[in-house]
């Protein structure tokens, strides 16, 4: 039910007794009382209706009713926090003896009145619980407007009046505050100045009123676009600043500022007129850019007139390098969308030999991407981005089945080969997240594509790591398929052996960072020694990376590694070159 306007409110006595004769004498001798007079017939309704009145100051309680007595409703009264001080008089035919007044008293009551009633005596009690109802009353309302009038001065003593928004005050408090947390937790949080590009033409053309109409707007806007834990201020006159807390995430600060640009470029309706504005940001970022609070805002505000003098409708980040990255990364993004479409993408290929032999047996499949505008991006570059953008689900679909073609066609066109080529594709973390990736496998396996044992995955220590029940189903479901897997770039993460005891794993590839040192740094052999050692301890096979020189290579032969990949032995080629490669290596005519 609705709340009534509490100035309005008048005390309500609340009568309860079954027989209605009754609870019509009560009424005509309370007439007089400045009450409204409310009536229940029995000890359930009176309990539903104490709880729906607002302004219940006292109840007259019959003590002998059917089903649910006067003691029962009391004591149920005084369970309930709404109705738990509200004065209950019991109005009894009952002997009013020691035993049934402190059974009343105890049940709840604060009065007993028996029947036959003295109208005087009753008028009295009643008025006076009535005034001390609007005393209550008076002193509440008192309470509750001074509690208003101290709420408004604290919000207008931190907001700013037209939107609404944290004002400069509250905005420097905050930035104290995400100081502390960042010092305390080792992250890093962002400050965006703003300023809305030709807003003065619109205070000039269509007056103030409009322009308090658009900054409202705006404000709005902004505010829809951040979390809690971050603060949208209007710094003064069409600025703002936004304060992002905790952004480990690079991708998620270039989305968050991507986003304050395209809703500062949406039309803005004002009765009939059509506004189009746009913004200029400047980025700064504590403590990665400056470690002074107390300069942040000059530094973002800086930032925002090279956003200014490059055009407008941009952002720039105070540090040059940060703000080259920022927006290389997005161009990368914005080519990397449409690269696939553009047969952008190739899959260069990497020989894998046999320490024993010397012998190629195997291939790695590597992505590589050239795009007319950026040239050739680097894989360590492009593939991260693929990953927050979610285009790696399908960029690592094609490979995977683009790098199966590619050797399909080689062995058919090199039968003279003395084994069948292997081919190692890398998968992403996130793809094992993802259905398409074990479907794609899958399906190449059932419509022999390729066989099972000529196909290796890559997968890296962080997969491992997270030990998710799904993660870990389909690395069995693949290794139940009859391909293998293989741990990439192993030794540079955090992997523990009970992790290769638990997962499905065939192969550990040691990490190139630990071979460039051979034979000068003795502590990465003996690491290399121990790596070794374990994995065939385990039953695994090993694949060192990144030989370059003849004592690596002899070095690994002589620890009895299994495999080694490096441009000692080829660089990265396309399918026609690794062709050639492999008849000269095998004397195929």
């Amino acid at each position: 039910m609705g709340k009534r306007n509490i100035n309005n409110f008048k005390p309500t006595i609340l009568i309860v007794d079954d027989i209605a004769a009754n609870r019509f004498a009560l009424r005509q001798l309370l007439k007089a009382i400045d009450a409204e007079l409310i009536e229940a017939s029995s000890g359930e309704e009176a309990l539903l209706k104490a709880i729906e009145l607002d302004n219940l100051a006292l109840i007259l309680l019959d003590v002998q009713m059917p089903i649910m007595d006067g003691y029962e409703t009391a004591e149920l009264l005084r369970e309930e926090e709404q109705t738990l001080h509200i004065p209950i008089i019991f109005v009894t035919a009952v002997h009013r003896d020691e035993q049934h007044i402190l059974k009343g008293y105890s049940s709840g009551a604060i009065d007993y009145i028996t029947k036959p009633i003295q109208p005087d005596i009753l008028a009295a009690k009643i008025s006076l619980f009535m005034e001390l109802w609007r005393l209550r009353y008076g002193l509440e309302k008192e309470i509750t407007h001074r509690n208003k009038l101290e709420d408004k001065n604290r919000f207008l003593a931190d907001h700013d009046m037209l939107t609404g928004l944290p004002n400069r005050r509250r905005l420097f408090l905050e930035i104290e505050r995400a100081v502390n947390r960042s010092d305390r937790d080792k992250n890093e949080f962002a400050l965006l100045f703003i300023d809305l590009d030709g807003f003065k033409s619109v205070n000039d053309t269509l007056g103030h009123k409009v322009g308090d109409a658009v900054l409202i707007q705006i404000a709005e806007r902004f505010n829809k676009l951040v979390r809690k834990t971050d603060t949208v201020a209007r710094f003064g006159g069409d600025e703002f600043v936004i304060l992002l807390t905790d952004i480990s995430d690079s991708q998620f600060l270039i989305g968050r500022i991507m986003d304050v640009l395209k809703v500062g470029r949406q039309p803005i309706m004002i009765g009939n007129e059509e506004i189009i504005l746009s913004v200029s940001i400047g980025v700064c970022i504590y403590p990665n850019q400056i470690d002074d609070p107390d300069k942040l805002v000059d530094y973002a505000d800086i930032a925002m007139y090279k956003s200014k003098e490059l055009g407008k409708n941009t952002f720039s980040f105070f540090s040059s390098d940060m703000d080259q990255a920022a927006h290389r990364r997005l161009a990368v993004e914005k080519q990397l969308r449409h690269a696939s479409k553009k047969n952008e993408f190739s899959i260069h290929y990497q020989p894998v030999v046999n320490c024993s032999t010397g012998k190629a047996v195997g291939v790695e499949a590597l992505l590589r991407w050239t795009n007319s505008e950026l040239g050739n991006v680097p894989p360590d570059y492009f593939i991260p981005i693929a990953e927050s953008t979610g285009l790696i689900h399908e960029l690592g679909a094609w490979v995977f089945e683009q790098a199966i073609e590619d050797i399909n066609e080689i062995n058919e066109r090199l039968p003279s080969l003395p084994m069948t080529l292997k081919v190692a594709v890398n998968a992403s973390t996130l793809q094992f997240k993802n259905s398409l990736w074990f479907k794609t496998v899958q399906k190449a396996i059932k419509t022999k594509k390729i066989a099972p044992e000529n196909i290796e995955i890559e997968i890296t220590e962080g997969l491992l790591l997270e030990d998710s029940c799904d993660i870990n189903n389909q690395l069995s479901d693949i290794r139940a398929l009859g391909i293998s897997l293989s741990v990439d770039d192993f030794g540079t993460g955090y992997s523990a052996l009970s992790y290769l005891k638990r997962c499905p794993i065939n192969t550990v590839k040691i990490d190139r960072s630990f071979i460039k040192g051979i034979p000068e740094d003795k502590e990465d052999m003996v690491l290399i020694h121990a790596i070794i050692a374990m994995a065939h301890g385990l039953g695994l096979v090993v694949v060192a990376e990144g030989i370059e020189t003849q004592a690596q290579w002899d070095f690994l032969k002589s620890e009895n590694c299994d495999f080694a990949q490096g441009y000692f032995f080829s660089k990265p080629l396309p399918p026609q070159e690794l062709e050639i490669w492999l008849s000269e290596q095998f004397n195929i005519g």
